[in-house]
């Protein structure tokens, strides 16, 4: 089974070296990088797969970065010295797949990075659909509480963002919605940054759905066509 180029973003250069160091001993192909910043550089000529990110970096914050990844649909685990159940949750909700707080058992963080790896690649090979239509109802919009229902009866609460990108999804009635007729809809001036927002709310959505429910957000992303909402 191919292995992924990990990445390691962190600004403790003993921990770095280590973890990259464990990681290529493992058979795993790894590079670090110091801060946010000097990641963007290197990645114009070095391929990552997956990252594994620290919290407490200089410059742009590791959360941010988290965030950023999650979006291009580059699996994140992070790896903190901060334990805080508060900060656990806001980072899995940026985003991260994973979170282990230093000091790691490394063994294991070469186990998560193999379980996220075996996820990524059943996930991409699901063959995306020319078209989509809606199986059957279940899944409804709370307007009062702006929260999105599953079949179940269960309850992910939404921010505004989350709740108007649901709502013109569900309209369409299972099918694709162009991202650029999305950020018109929703009011975004720069296309640019209306799809960044999107895909923002989209991946902060996915987890909180499977956090909260333990079921797969119904939205399906159609690559060059966009996205739908599928019951």
């Amino acid at each position: 089974m191919p292995v992924p180029t990990v990445t390691v973003i962190e600004d403790d250069e003993d921990m770095l070296h280590s973890v990259c160091s464990f990681l290529q001993s493992k058979g795993i192909p790894a590079w670090g990088a110091s801060s946010a910043e000097q990641f963007y550089v290197r990645l114009l000529r070095e391929k990552v797969d997956m990252a594994i990110v620290d919290l407490g970096l200089p410059g742009e914050a590791g959360i941010s970065l988290i965030e950023r990844l999650a979006t291009q649909h580059v699996p994140v685990i992070a790896l903190t010295g901060r334990g805080e159940t508060d900060m656990r949750i806001k980072t899995l909700e940026a985003g991260a797949l994973q979170y282990f707080v230093k000091p790691a058992d490394l063994d294991e963080l070469v186990a998560g990075i193999r379980a996220q790896w075996r996820y990524a690649r059943r996930q991409s090979r699901d063959p995306a659909p020319v078209e989509v239509t809606p199986a059957r109802p279940g899944w409804t919009l709370d307007l009062i509480s702006y929260s999105l229902v599953t079949p179940l009866g269960e309850s992910v609460r939404m921010t505004g963002g989350e709740f108007e990108l649901v709502r013109y999804l569900m309209k369409a009635q299972g099918a694709i919605v162009n991202k650029v007729d999305l950020v018109r809809m929703l009011g975004y001036l720069e296309e640019e940054d209306g799809i960044h927002s999107i895909d923002s709310h989209l991946a902060r959505l996915r987890r909180k759905t499977l956090m909260q429910t333990g079921q797969a957000l119904p939205i399906r992303s159609v690559f060059g066509k966009g996205l739908a909402f599928v019951q």
